[in-house]
């Protein structure tokens, strides 16, 4: 396929411009052909010369100021490729990027509390599909529930239905093993490449499995996988303790983020935010920038609007 080296805003323009430029020359090149036969013989060797320079010259610089002016008003542009640092990209932008996730919830007995209406558990189901919504569509994202153990896994997908649809089956267990279940989501991550994160939900109790917690941070650091962790439940109440959650965040390079609501209004605009936090974070784990398209406008506005000029001279000093 031929790629031009510029693009038009509007294409129509400057293919008319170029056709009118076209046109105007082969009218020029046949009216000069008439005259021709009709001096040929009047006039002297060199002056036909000189005119014929003359003619030339003139026809150039209106086929010239035709297409300039087209491709003026067509808006040109040069397609080139820029570096952005991460964190200043665009929402477009940044959905075209793609990171690796694995979502983590906890379905432990502590989680049916209902200081979120209905219960945590619900909210959490909510909270999960919309970060799953949320994600760019060449994003992969893996889910693994769990209590004691873990119950169901899914590895990394661009399939969203099979992963919302696992999430609304969701049912309460006994137990919670957090540090287990973080270390099960790192070995999965392993395969996979460019960023990659770990998303838990939860309301912090870890009380089976592995318990050292931080042993499992410093693993994820060294993986450059940062754990952001979205915490459920009001501490106090029952078994919830957002203070672990938090620090394996702290450690990790990723961010901790509090569950306050269960409106549905605020829930979609705060997991929009967290979503994006957590990829561009992501991102930041592998690259500090991103090379994304754009389009130069100065540089073909500054050549043709030159072209213009240029032939406008020439035409006026040639005396047409």
């Amino acid at each position: 396929m031929l790629e031009f080296p510029i693009g038009f805003e509007s294409p129509l323009l400057s293919t008319f411009g170029v056709f009118l430029a076209g046109l105007f020359t082969f009218l020029f090149y046949l009216s000069y052909k008439r005259i021709r036969i009709a001096e040929r013989k009047l006039e002297l060797v060199k002056w036909q010369r000189t005119r014929k320079i003359i003619n030339v010259t003139n026809i150039s610089m209106k086929a010239g100021i035709i297409i300039a002016l087209s491709f003026l008003l067509a808006v040109p542009y040069f397609p080139t490729t820029i570096k952005v640092p991460v964190q200043q990209i665009s929402s477009e932008q940044l959905a075209k990027s793609s990171v690796t996730v694995m979502l983590l919830m906890d379905v432990s007995y502590s989680m049916n509390i209902s200081d979120l209406t209905p219960s945590r558990l619900e909210v959490a189901k909510q909270v999960a599909r919309l970060f799953v919504n949320n994600a760019g569509p060449s994003d992969l994202i893996g889910f693994i529930s769990f209590a004691g153990k873990i119950y169901d896994t899914i590895l990394p997908t661009a399939n969203r239905t099979e992963i919302t649809d696992l999430i609304d089956r969701q049912t309460i267990h006994n137990s919670t093993a957090i540090g287990t279940t973080v270390e099960t989501a790192l070995g999965l991550l392993q395969q996979f490449h460019g960023g990659k994160t770990i998303v838990l939900l939860s309301d912090g109790k870890n009380n089976y499995g592995t318990m050292n917690l931080t042993e499992v941070a410093q693993t994820a650091t060294s993986l450059k996988i940062p754990v952001f962790t979205l915490f459920l439940g009001t501490y106090g109440i029952g078994t919830s303790d957002p203070l672990p959650l938090q620090e394996i965040s702290n450690m990790t390079g990723g961010k901790f983020h509090e569950i306050r609501s269960e409106e549905i209004t605020v829930l979609v605009t705060e997991i929009a935010q967290f979503s994006q936090e957590v990829k561009v974070e992501t991102l930041r784990t592998v690259l500090d920038e991103i090379p994304i398209e754009a389009r130069d406008y100065h540089t073909p506005l500054l050549i043709f609007a030159v072209l213009l000029v240029f032939c406008l001279f020439l035409t006026w000093f040639t005396g047409v």
